[in-house]
């Protein structure tokens, strides 16, 4: 069974009977920011509020997250807990760090920590809570403001591709994006769909949907499929792989599968967010900072944030 992204939600195929996800109505509304810091306890107290969550405050983990929306942790408490991250119950993000540490890859490849916004202060954590808390994570409008005009088109062959991106290219010359922006912009939409229909050839239904929207501030473009082949693993293996090779790309194999291409995706956008149900559903989106010139050198370390969303969680 398959599902299809529409409009940014999840709908089934016409041809298909829907799956049956799990209930998401009742989520857990307590959160958890780990941190000594007063200045990360204040900005992270309100972002975590402003989704409607009981916040409480700590200066280590907790013993027990079994009843807790999202753990939050700042980057002296992550290298503090070491191996007791391993045991939390709830979805952790880790603020204020970067993905040239070790310690945070490791904990990212082996899934306890599937959150990083660089900046505590970021819009984006407060996004990333709502998502974590209410179960919905589909949709590239979450990143913009409400009623953003959204374009949308469904790729099934590379002549379907080549005219889509020539028609993002125009939409972003006409909002304003400068010539850097847009360059960078196609090279991961151009990776995003080849891996996008890749995998539709490989399940005999090749079919993408690319979407794209932007703010004053940032462009947003989201490439989808009906396989929710990616994992955070593979995600989290082309960030330690775009680190060691500073962004110099290598030959492709045919064995690489799902994450083929993810290093030279993260060493041109400013966030990347990774929406999966598994089997079903994959939706990458990518932001682009517009507002002002980019400063960020082709290593993954210039992500602002990373993000790996499970529609199951």
């Amino acid at each position: 069974m398959r599902l299809r992204i529409v409009s940014g939600h999840l709908e089934k195929t016409p041809e298909l009977d829907p799956p049956v996800l799990p209930s998401l109505a009742m989520r857990l509304r307590r959160a958890i920011c780990v941190s000594r810091d007063e200045g990360v306890r204040r900005v992270v107290g309100a972002a975590l509020a402003s989704c409607g969550l009981t916040v409480e405050h700590a200066e280590a983990l907790p013993d027990s997250t079994e009843d807790v929306a999202v753990v939050v942790v700042d980057r002296a408490s992550r290298q503090a807990a070491g191996e007791q991250l391993r045991a939390v119950a709830a979805p952790v993000v880790v603020v204020g760090d970067d993905l040239d540490d070790d310690g945070l890859i490791t904990l990212m490849l082996e899934h306890p920590v599937s959150h990083l916004v660089g900046d505590p202060g970021d819009k984006d954590l407060g996004i990333t809570t709502e998502k974590l808390a209410s179960g919905d994570v589909f949709g590239l409008e979450k990143y913009l403001p409400a009623g953003t005009k959204v374009g949308e088109r469904v790729i099934r062959s590379e002549s379907e591709k080549r005219h889509a991106i020539d028609e993002v290219c125009a939409w972003a010359e006409a909002v304003g994006a400068r010539r850097p922006v847009i360059h960078r912009m196609v090279s991961v939409i151009d990776e995003l769909l080849m891996n996008a229909l890749r995998d539709a050839d490989e399940g005999g239904q090749r079919r993408a949907v690319l979407r794209w929207a932007s703010d004053a501030g940032t462009l947003a473009i989201s490439v989808g499929d009906g396989f929710g082949a990616l994992s955070q693993r593979d995600v989290i293996d082309h960030v330690r792989r775009a680190r060691n090779e500073r962004g110099r790309p290598q030959p492709r194999s045919e064995s690489e599968g799902a994450g083929l291409g993810l290093y030279l995706v993260l060493a041109n956008v400013a966030s990347l967010i990774v929406n999966v149900a598994p089997g079903l559903a994959t939706e990458v989106v990518c932001l682009f900072d517009l507002a002002k010139p980019s400063t960020r050198g082709a290593i993954p370390s210039g992500v602002r944030s990373l993000h790996v969303f499970s529609a199951v969680n």
